[in-house]
């Protein structure tokens, strides 16, 4: 180290091999970074912020708000990087500057990409109508997963940059990654029907469905399992995969419900009284309510009946309603076919003998 200032003091080697005018320059340099950097996180990002506010989109504001993450340390460090570019620096001074500004913005990229797959991940739930517990477990579910996989992704760049051989790392899991999937087969494959669940939404929770033989309301949609409330009370637990390779129907989604109904009456009925059946169908279904009447046909003729085949829809996907409604249609069905005097028919047989 040399203190001697005779001669030109500004080119005088001082600590650490620089001279003062180097020390000069590098002072300035962070002076100046540190001062464009505040004036950017602080009238920048107040302007972006209102000019955020006057548009109807929450992209811009989370764009915002992603930005104005930056703590000061990070903007100082960042100047402190820049200022040193002007001084001679040691070998492991630069490895451990590196090390640091590599750790704290890893870090921070971390926390902005993880904000917007949680963004990413409410858009779609919100898109897929999901509320209440099959939001909370959807969403949850899911950001875990990504937050996982994000982390791996951001550790092996962090190691890679630092100078380790991650190929012998990414054999590793490869090869591992290979084992589990052979041994976990089923639990991958209903981790990836949860995502089809997810996207494709074919029900969701409060939804009534049938897939032969399981009958019931969702209850729970989870990473591995769905759980169904049977008719009966008792929890049904389905794996993913097994319920999606089933044909499923969706009860939840029907706005009206077509009805078939079969009628038979004995074959001494009289072709007259035949043809005021469908009159006296009509007139029946019209004293319940909630009903729509498609038609009422002679449908065929049985080994002992002459089937009557009547078509109409219930306005509601109500189940119990249409019981009700079923109800109510056969008794005024049967009042009007006893005022005719006209006979239902059951199985008989009518034996003839040859004299």
């Amino acid at each position: 180290m040399n203190f001697n200032f005779s001669g030109n003091w500004w080119e005088t080697e001082l600590i650490l091999g620089n001279t003062a005018a180097a020390y000069a320059y590098a002072l300035a340099a962070f002076l100046a970074a540190l001062a464009l950097l505040y004036i950017v996180k602080n009238v920048g990002v107040i302007r972006l912020k209102a000019m955020a506010e006057k548009t109807e989109t929450d992209l811009d504001d989370l764009l915002v708000s992603l930005i104005d993450r930056f703590k000061w340390f990070e903007y100082q460090l960042l100047a402190f990087f820049i200022a040193s570019r002007y001084l001679l620096r040691g070998e492991g001074f630069d490895r451990g500057l590196k090390t640091v500004l590599l750790l704290v913005f890893t870090y921070r990229v971390i926390t902005m990409v993880q904000t917007l797959l949680a963004y990413w991940v409410n858009k779609v739930a919100t898109k897929r109508e999901l509320e209440g517990q099959a939001r909370t477990s959807v969403v949850k579910s899911t950001q875990t997963i990504l937050r996982i996989l994000l982390w791996i992704a951001a550790i092996l760049f962090v190691l890679s940059n630092l100078g380790v051989n991650i190929s012998s790392v990414l054999a590793g899991l490869g090869i591992g990654g290979v084992a589990v999937a052979l041994a976990s087969q089923a639990i991958l494959g209903d981790l990836f029907n949860f995502f089809v669940i997810l996207l494709d939404k074919p029900f969701k929770i409060g939804d009534f469905i049938v897939a032969d033989p399981i009958v019931g309301t969702v209850e729970h949609i989870g990473l591995k399992s769905i759980r169904i409330r049977s008719l009966s009370g008792e929890l049904m637990i389905v794996s993913n995969t097994r319920l999606l390779g089933m044909e499923v129907k969706n009860y939840k989604h029907m706005t009206r419900r077509r009805v078939v109904t079969k009628t038979g009456v004995v074959y001494q009925t009289p072709l007259d009284k035949l043809k005021k059946i469908p009159e006296l169908v009509t007139q029946a279904l019209a004293e319940v309510e909630n009903t729509t009447f498609d038609r009422c046909n002679l449908a065929g003729l049985g080994d002992f009946s002459m089937d009557f085949e009547t078509v109409y829809f219930i306005e509601s996907p109500d189940y119990n309603l249409h019981m009700a409604a079923q109800e109510k249609f056969l008794q005024g069905i049967i009042a009007r076919f006893q005022a005719e005097g006209i006979e239902f028919a059951y199985p008989t047989q009518t034996l003839f003998l040859n004299k």
